[in-house]
């Protein structure tokens, strides 16, 4: 087996794994571009928190995203037990990005839930090959289950890869013996995972002190090296704990490769959206214009709106309902509209007006704000011109979006 040239970093956390890890994404990018690395993957502890933003990030880097976690899984769902195994997910495309997703999302559920969020073994069992999967760390199932137990070749043979690691620990050097015979025996590929959690001996340092600060412990950190390595540590480290043969560790480094070369690379629409609450924008739409006039005769009738306002309401909510078709405002309006009366609803504080919303009388009308614009002569054209081409920051009491105001129909989204 020739030696690799550059490796890639799979099995990675950040400070996004929760009292895990000190260090930046942010950090783990620039470092892998500076060493010449092509790909770098993002498997935080449960949830692949933040990885839109760490997706954008390698694209303005020019780096391969792998997106995945480490996920959980229990071999039953009932009786609740914490056995909570790890395993390490990568999107293989976009269809597998949507499905890991999906993934997370059920694994949260109550009756998922037990510690953490978590899978079943079926479920597992159920991923497509639009996801790789490796074995992980010592809390594998591959692991801490026996070699007799009667789902362990099931799960063994479900997995792509089958995870070596590198510390110089004797559990893990008996482990990866272990796989190393598996896989000879169910003829699958050894993968090198690094379980990388710090970007330097400083920031290892950082995480100890946060660890010993919380009483939080994974036991035998001393023997766990879990800082970011070159390649030639790498290979060096593997070497030292003697576990497999050389060309076998040689072989899981550059599998590393193989395994990000097999990943899609895909793209992350960034233009404004906005989320469609009944179907489609035109039933939105809908809605909302039924309920923007059924909520202003409601207050005019109730003397909210004083009746001399009526005519100037009147046209005001004519020309604003006109604005929001044209640029596609209406499902943001409705949104925010449900938004602050529920929460009125359910007794909590609500501000009068916050930002230039104040000067939509239609605002006014739904309840998003308790300022009378027509009282104090507020400027619509200032919370929402149809003219206005950059990207404008819109405010209502409690949230902030970004819109793009073209002149033409478009989508709208929040931003959180």
């Amino acid at each position: 087996m020739d030696r690799p040239t550059n490796y890639t970093v799979y099995h990675l956390h950040t400070d996004y794994s929760l009292l895990d890890s000190c260090t930046k994404w942010e950090e783990y990018v620039d470092l892998a571009v500076s060493q010449g690395m092509t790909a770098i993957a993002s498997t935080e502890h449960g949830k692949p928190l933040g990885w839109v933003s760490k997706k954008m990030y390698c694209d303005a880097k020019g780096i391969k995203f792998l997106h995945g976690v480490e996920i959980y899984l229990t071999e039953h769902l009932e009786p609740k037990v914490r056995d909570n195994y790890h395993t390490v997910l990568i999107a293989k495309n976009l269809d597998g990005v949507h499905e890991l997703n999906r993934l997370i999302g059920l694994s949260s559920q109550e009756d998922h839930f037990y510690y953490t969020n978590r899978i079943s073994f079926d479920e597992f069992l159920n991923i497509s090959d639009n996801i790789i999967k490796t074995s992980a760390c010592l809390a594998s199932p591959l692991n801490k289950l026996p070699d007799d137990h009667p789902r362990y070749l099931e799960l063994a043979n479900h997995y792509d890869y089958l995870e070596v690691q590198a510390h110089n620990c004797e559990d893990q050097a008996n482990y990866n013996r272990r796989l190393y015979a598996l896989a000879k025996k169910i003829n699958k590929p050894l993968i090198a995972g690094t379980d990388t959690h710090n970007l330097s001996k400083y920031k290892a340092e950082c995480r100890y002190i946060m660890m010993v600060r919380k009483h939080k412990s994974y036991g035998n950190e001393d023997s766990f090296d879990l800082s970011w390595k070159t390649l030639d540590e790498f290979i060096d480290m593997f070497k030292s704990q003697g576990a497999i043969p050389e060309e076998a560790y040689l072989e899981a480094i550059e599998n590393t490769n193989v395994m990000a070369a097999s990943v899609e690379d895909f793209s992350i629409d960034s233009s404004i959206k906005y989320p469609i609450l009944y179907g489609s924008p035109e039933e939105d739409e809908r809605i909302f214009v039924e309920r923007t006039w059924r909520m202003f005769e409601e207050k005019l009738n109730a003397g909210i709106i004083p009746r001399y306002q009526e005519l100037a309401f009147r046209e005001a909510i004519e020309e604003e309902l006109r604005v929001f078709h044209k640029i596609g405002m209406n499902g943001f309006m409705l949104s925010m509209s449900e938004l602050i009366c529920w929460c009125k609803d359910n007794g909590m504080a609500i501000g009068t007006a916050r930002g230039s919303v104040g000067g939509s009388r239609v605002a006014y009308v739904t309840d998003i704000i308790d300022l009378n614009p027509e009282q104090w002569h507020t400027v619509f054209s200032r919370f929402c011109n149809e003219n206005r081409q950059e990207i404008n920051i819109v405010r209502s009491p409690y949230v902030v979006i970004h819109r793009k105001q073209t002149g033409e129909p478009i989508n709208m989204g929040c931003a959180a």
